[in-house]
């Protein structure tokens, strides 16, 4: 930004009030910003550090400096549209989406559940992908469902860890090999040596035949 030199050209009187003198100094810093209103109204040209600023003009509900660049001006940008439905689920899934939260909203009407069918609640169920949630992070989803729903509706915030990623991957598999196959062993040359044996063998055999012994009495 351009430094405004008090010794300039003053617009306003000597005898001018201290407002006046101030608003006199505003209005030079205002025409040294090096930048056209144009800009500076557009979420997706404003410089980043005017942000704040034209969150400001556009009366975003919450803001934190601590965020992206990118959710910033998703904020702002979703901001007017916010504020014509507010009240409604479909402004508070717009705010939460604003700021990359991944959020499903389950009516009353809609519980699978008999016992807890309370007219007028709702269940904020947030995904959290791939990771969990700062106290920080947690106290922003808190503070957009307060400023952005009804007054008169009742609701419980669930977290759930779910792990989703939109980043997109893209696998390639490439497989190759070789097939061998194996045949039973095939003999092509037999080859067979004999031999020649002679023999000679000499077997005699006797017999003998034992009767049984025979008594002849002899007369005395």
């Amino acid at each position: 930004m351009k430094q405004v030199n008090d010794s300039e050209e003053r617009l306003m009187p000597v005898n001018g009030t201290e407002l006046e003198n101030k608003i006199e100094v505003i209005i030079k810093r205002a025409e040294a910003i090096d930048i056209s209103f144009k800009k500076l109204w557009n979420p997706d040209e404003c410089p980043t550090e005017y942000l704040p600023w034209l969150a400001w003009a556009l009366s975003v509900d919450k803001w934190d400096n601590t965020w992206d660049d990118r959710t910033k001006r998703n904020v702002i940008k979703e901001s007017i549209s916010v504020h014509r439905q507010k009240g409604t689920i479909g402004a508070l899934k717009k705010a939460l989406a604003a700021t990359d939260v991944d959020i499903q909203i389950e009516e009353w009407f809609d519980y699978e559940e008999e016992t807890e069918c309370k007219p007028g609640t709702f269940r904020a169920n947030v995904f959290s992908r791939s990771r969990g949630i700062s106290e920080t992070e947690y106290s922003n989803i808190k503070d957009i469902i307060e400023q952005t729903k009804n007054a008169r509706s009742q609701y419980d915030l669930r977290i759930y860890l779910a792990n989703k990623s939109t980043t997109p991957y893209i696998g390639v598999a490439a497989q190759s090999g070789n097939t061998t196959t194996v045949y039973p062993f095939i003999v092509k040359n037999i080859e067979e040596t004999t031999s020649c044996f002679v023999g000679c063998g000499y077997q005699s055999v006797n017999t003998i035949t034992v009767y049984p012994k025979n008594y002849i009495a002899i007369p005395v």
